[in-house]
């Protein structure tokens, strides 16, 4: 993927970010003009880079559980429709992606653009929410409960990374051949996918309570609007996040039958 793409995209995730956890405690006052200045704008976008590289993966790791869930169900599909397979994995998307990036018909633009979509609307899914309630603490009076809030979400953030590796549901490589096991298999790693997805929709409660209970408390209609906006924007991202991993996932799966003859898998 293009190197000064994904550093747009990480600068996003780092703005994000710092709306969402630096700017609350800046309530009350004002937001100099200097910082468009270019020794100062070089040390934000700096800052925001920085922040981006480590709130990305923390997104991904919130979102990873859905995205996997997508996997698994590729998975499922392919065994169901090819009973005599032969490999190992039904769908080993590295080695699938590693054909790809070998493309020199567009195929590899067209999953680099897949992939890119993919982090900005994780981004947006993930940090949207934070990132509107950090605006509205920031237009709001600045009560002692309201950084509570922002102290939960980083929580929550953290507790999504700890929470990836002791809640990883099954692999695509480990599903059955037969029906029966896989059903089974499948229903166990949905309720892990479940658990694991707790983080995420508590990110998304605790931003949702604290921007509603901003815009009840305080007379400033600005509040109400951006906590709409927010809303609006975010549960969008993640609409589109899984509408393009699902479009990623079948693009991908497509070089299924390649690999499997370059394999002697048939």
């Amino acid at each position: 993927m293009n190197t000064a793409q994904v550093s747009i995209e990480l600068v996003l995730a780092g703005i994000l970010a710092l709306c969402a956890f630096v700017l609350p405690f800046f309530g009350g006052s004002k937001l100099s003009l200097d910082l468009l200045q270019s020794e100062a704008l070089i040390g934000f976008l700096g800052l925001a880079y920085l922040l981006g590289v480590i709130f990305d993966k923390l997104a991904d790791a919130l979102i990873s559980p859905m995205e996997h869930s997508l996997r698994l169900r590729q998975a499922d599909d392919y065994l169901n429709t090819h009973k005599k397979f032969k490999g190992n994995d039904p769908f080993p998307q590295s080695n699938l992606e590693y054909r790809l990036r070998q493309a020199d018909d567009g195929r590899l633009d067209w999953m680099n653009s897949l992939k890119s979509r993919i982090r900005t609307s994780r981004e947006l899914a993930v940090l949207g929410l934070p990132a509107t309630m950090g605006i509205a603490i920031y237009q709001s009076s600045g009560e002692t409960w309201m950084f509570v809030a922002v102290g939960l979400n980083l929580v929550v953030f953290i507790l999504s990374a700890w929470l990836e590796d002791r809640l990883r549901p099954i692999k695509t490589d480990e599903l059955s051949a037969n029906d029966s096991t896989r059903r089974t298999q499948l229903k166990t790693a949905n309720q892990k996918i479940a658990t694991a997805s707790g983080p995420y929709y508590l990110l998304l409660a605790i931003s949702i309570i604290t921007i509603a209970s901003l815009a009840l408390r305080e007379s400033n209609p600005i509040v109400t609007w951006i906590g709409v906006g927010g809303l609006a924007v975010s549960m969008l991202a993640l609409w589109t996040c899984l509408r393009i991993t699902r479009t990623y996932i079948k693009f991908v799966a497509r070089e299924m039958p390649a690999y499997i003859k370059d394999n002697n898998l048939d």
